[in-house]
C-alpha cells in the first residue's frame, strides 16, 4: 500500500458489539493531508461471514464486560481455530485495503461480521 500524501490509509477502528454476538466493524481512513480535518463519510455498509472471529471477539467482549470465560477453553478453541480465525482476519482486512485503494480522500469502511451465514 503507498502511503504519500494524497493516499488514504487506516486511521482508527471501531467495533460495536450486536446483542446476538456479531459485531459491526468500521475503520476510519484519512489521508495524511487530511488528519488534522475531522470529515465523515460513511459507505454504505458491507458484511463478512466470519464465525471463528466472531467467536473469538465474543471472548474479546465478555473480558472487556468483565464477565468470566474459561481461559483453558478458549486457549483450545484458539489453538484449534487459529488457522480459521488468521484466514478471517486476512479476509478483512483483505475487503478493507481493497475498499481503501479504490477510495480519493478520507471516509470509512463499515461492515458487518456475522456467524451466520444466511443472515442479510
Amino acid at each position: 500500500m503507498d502511503f504519500s500524501a494524497d493516499k488514504p490509509r487506516p486511521s482508527s477502528i471501531h467495533v460495536e458489539w450486536r446483542e446476538n454476538g456479531d459485531f459491526v466493524f468500521s475503520c476510519r481512513y484519512l489521508t495524511v493531508a487530511e488528519r488534522s480535518a475531522v470529515s465523515r463519510e460513511q459507505s454504505p455498509p458491507k458484511r463478512h461471514f466470519f464465525p471463528t472471529m466472531t467467536l473469538a471477539m465474543g471472548n474479546v467482549l465478555r473480558k472487556l464486560r468483565r464477565e468470566h470465560i474459561s481461559f483453558p477453553l478458549f486457549l483450545v478453541s484458539l489453538a484449534f481455530n487459529h488457522r480459521n480465525l488468521l484466514s478471517e482476519i486476512d479476509r478483512l482486512l483483505q475487503a478493507l485495503h481493497n475498499h481503501v485503494d479504490q477510495q480519493k480522500g478520507s471516509g470509512e469502511y463499515t461492515c458487518l461480521v456475522t456467524s451466520r451465514e444466511d443472515q442479510s
